[in-house]
């Protein structure tokens, strides 16, 4: 098995009790079979109280929070299964968490999720560019069913649109109109099965003459646009923190100039975690746009979460760790506000190219 993580994984501790947002709040902790039969085999006082948190929902088991926190957690913040029990009895979303792993056959990718605040930190706040380390094991792949071809394309795009992202000889804007436009062109070329043209247009926009001339394209339908989009966006998904609603009638005019190593560093983690789902089932274009629509929308968010790294925290809580929110954000990216012109319209540029 082949595994890669960021650069910054093994100098992530969690922040236990000292942390300003707990995992253990808002968010209902699914519990899995086998922790599920450890808690109830727990003797004593505490294995009464992790019994009576246990609830069932949606078919599956989980704990109930009590005024938005795991009705175990101490004063202090701390979960007593960890302090009297061990981090091996914890349950596979508390034990793993944030950490997010995805598999494709013989590859692992782990990623630490920016909900979480010491995780955010470690991203949002450097300034040299994220890069990756990869290892290997003697775990063998796991049975896929993945298109060879179609992963293939996937992984060559991902890597051609992480170095767009970090060519820091330009502004933002231009490498998110680069990366929306790459996505949108080869898309058609998946549906085609035109495997050889796609990945020849995919080495095409690491060529600094090809990507001049794309942007002296791409530029006439830039400026102009409004947050008004990303608004009723967001204000359509299921709102799970209690601020959501406020944050998102503030949402303001996206200015990528500002934060924009934090906001180069977010699309880079948001390529990373998301882009290669498109392998399950060629919807490149919907990544590319969900990208673009994610680090317009932390911008946009900014001034009402009062950081930038606050506001990625936001974003990733509302959408990455809902599936119906995720969901809807993806499909949203097939409509009429999120078409390559539409998302154009958001991407200025202050300068001539």
């Amino acid at each position: 098995m082949i595994t890669t993580v960021p650069d910054y994984f093994n100098d992530f501790h969690c922040l236990a009790g000292s942390c300003p947002d707990t995992c253990c709040g808002q968010w209902e902790i699914v519990v899995d079979e086998a922790a599920e039969a450890r808690y109830r085999a727990v003797p004593g006082e505490l294995g009464q109280r992790i019994r009576a948190a246990l609830t069932s929902m949606d078919g599956e088991t989980c704990m109930a929070l009590q005024g938005g926190r795991c009705p175990l957690l101490t004063p202090a913040g701390l979960c007593p299964i960890v302090t009297e029990l061990g981090e091996d009895f914890l349950s596979e979303t508390c034990h793993t968490h944030p950490r997010f792993t995805e598999v494709y056959g013989g590859l692992r990718e782990t990623m630490l999720s920016v909900s979480c605040p010491e995780a955010a930190r470690l991203l949002l706040t450097r300034e040299a560019p994220l890069t990756f380390v990869t290892t290997r094991d003697d775990t063998p792949p796991e049975p896929t069913d993945l298109d060879a071809d179609l992963f293939s394309l996937v992984d060559h795009s991902r890597t051609a649109a992480m170095a767009l992202l970090q060519d820091r000889s330009r502004p933002l804007s231009d490498r998110l109109a680069l990366v929306l436009e790459l996505g949108a062109r080869l898309e058609p070329m998946i549906d085609g099965l035109r495997w050889a043209a796609a990945h020849r247009l995919t080495d095409r926009y690491g060529l600094a003459p090809y990507r001049q001339k794309r942007l002296s394209y791409l530029r006439r339908h830039r400026g102009g646009g409004s947050p008004e989009a990303l608004r009723r966006l967001f204000q359509s998904l299921e709102h799970l923190s209690p601020d959501a609603p406020a944050r998102y009638a503030a949402m303001t005019r996206p200015d990528l100039t500002r934060d924009a190593v934090a906001l180069e560093q977010f699309a880079v983690y948001y390529l990373f975690r998301w882009w290669r789902k498109a392998s399950c089932n060629g919807y490149l274009y919907r990544q590319a746009a969900a990208l673009t629509a994610a680090v317009l929308a932390v911008s946009a968010l900014t001034p009402a979460c009062g950081t930038v790294v606050e506001a990625a925290r936001f974003f990733s809580k509302e959408v990455e760790h809902s599936e119906e929110n995720r969901a809807a954000f993806l499909r949203a990216m097939d409509g009429a506000d999120f078409t390559v012109e539409a998302l154009l319209t958001q991407l200025e540029v202050s300068h001539a190219i």
